[in-house]
């Protein structure tokens, strides 16, 4: 009976080989299992734009509130006004970049898992070398990469 280390929808990997889709590789016949990542620069440069334009962006709000701020005068009869409109305002927008702010972290968290980096997973057999999986989900790819791994180690 083959222990199963691995089982999606497109993936098998047991104590017998692997089936991706409808190829099979045997254990047997996988003389090498390595892998690939593709397109980690074009992640890098991009997750360093979007940041930092996050950052620049949060820093010029700030500067222009700071700079309409000094064009205000205290001095007058509606300086009480004007200071308690100022608190109601921080206070309304601290709200909204609250739950702005959780939109974002779910978004950095999907980029993160599904990235623009491409996993792949290769096999040299005696017919030659051959890309057997590749997905852009990093905690799958994980996933499938350890379980082939512990197929091979119990098989050796």
């Amino acid at each position: 009976m083959a222990t199963t280390f691995y089982r999606d929808n497109e993936v098998h990997i047991s104590s017998d080989g692997v089936q991706v889709d409808a190829a099979w590789y045997p254990l047997e016949t996988l003389t090498y299992i390595w892998h690939r990542r593709s397109g980690r620069l074009v992640q890098g440069a991009y997750m360093i734009a979007t940041r930092g334009g996050a950052v620049a962006l949060i820093i010029g709000l700030l500067i222009a509130a700071g700079l309409a701020a000094r064009r205000i005068d205290f001095t007058g009869p509606e300086s009480t006004m004007y200071i308690a409109g100022g608190i109601l305002g921080i206070i309304v927008i601290g709200g909204i970049v609250a739950f702005s702010v959780e939109g974002l972290l779910d978004l950095l968290d999907r980029a993160h898992d599904h990235g623009k980096g491409v996993h792949e997973i290769w096999v040299r057999t005696r017919q030659g070398e051959a890309m057997i999986y590749s997905t852009t989900d990093s905690p799958k790819f994980g996933q499938i990469y350890r379980a082939l791994q512990r197929a091979v180690e119990q098989s050796a």
